[in-house]
């Protein structure tokens, strides 16, 4: 086999810094990794009924990359390949502990943490993907299109699920109150989602899930500023450029 002669600078890339992973703070101020975020559509009843869409009757799952996360201090740009990007808050898990096929029963012991967070979505793109039934990866998962509070612990609810599928949160656009959410009126509460997530992708430490969106979408415009938080979850506020 011949012998390939390779400038060892080739590789300079793989140096310890370009593998950084992209990190989150958690309330406490120490920074936590972020690996894939799932997403949750179709997850309220009105909401639903607001999009005139159909309930498939099984969760509706989507993937963003890492980079779609931005956190406070950071702000939110309107992408410029959309005129017509719409607002959605919703509870976000962080997970703390890896694994595949996990029983519902057992989804206590790998929740690291919650959140608020927001599902930024290109309204303009998305109904196109979905008259040619495509997918939904630019109109929603572009840079920056999840700003999130910062992580909870588990523990700051006592490691109860309960609380946190009956988590009352809200967004205010403008200090205009426009999406109030209950948990308890999700179609799929957090326990069914990690274990449906489970059953079809390996969960890793750093994962995210958003948990779907209620009613009351809308758009946002330049210079906005979305505000939401809820129960446990201090308000954090983000402006749209």
């Amino acid at each position: 086999m011949e012998k390939y002669s390779i400038d060892p600078s080739s590789f300079d890339f793989l140096k310890a810094e370009n593998f950084l992973r992209k990190t989150i703070k958690a309330i406490d101020g120490r920074l936590l990794p972020v690996s894939t975020v799932f997403c949750v559509g179709q997850n309220y009843v009105k909401h639903i009924e607001e999009l005139k869409s159909i309930n498939v009757g099984k969760p509706l799952i989507f993937i963003k990359p890492p980079t779609s996360i931005i956190e406070i201090g950071q702000d939110i740009q309107y992408p410029s390949f959309s005129s017509q990007v719409h607002h959605e808050v919703e509870i976000a898990i962080y997970i703390g502990k890896g694994g595949k096929n996990i029983e519902p029963v057992d989804i206590p012991e790998h929740i690291g943490g919650f959140a608020i967070a927001l599902d930024l979505t290109c309204r303009d793109i998305q109904s196109e993907a979905k008259k040619n039934q495509g997918p939904w990866a630019i109109s929603k998962g572009f840079d920056g299109s999840s700003p999130i509070s910062p992580i909870y612990p588990f523990s700051f609810v006592k490691n109860d699920i309960t609380k946190l599928n009956q988590m009352h949160f809200y967004l205010k656009k403008n200090n205009d109150t426009v999406q109030n959410g209950d948990g308890s009126l999700m179609i799929f509460p957090i326990t069914t989602l990690i274990s449906y997530i489970s059953k079809h992708f390996t969960l890793e430490v750093g994962d995210i899930i958003l948990t779907g969106t209620p009613e009351g979408v809308g758009p946002i415009e330049k210079g906005d500023t979305l505000s939401f938080g809820g129960d446990d979850v201090e308000e954090v506020s983000f402006v749209v450029r």
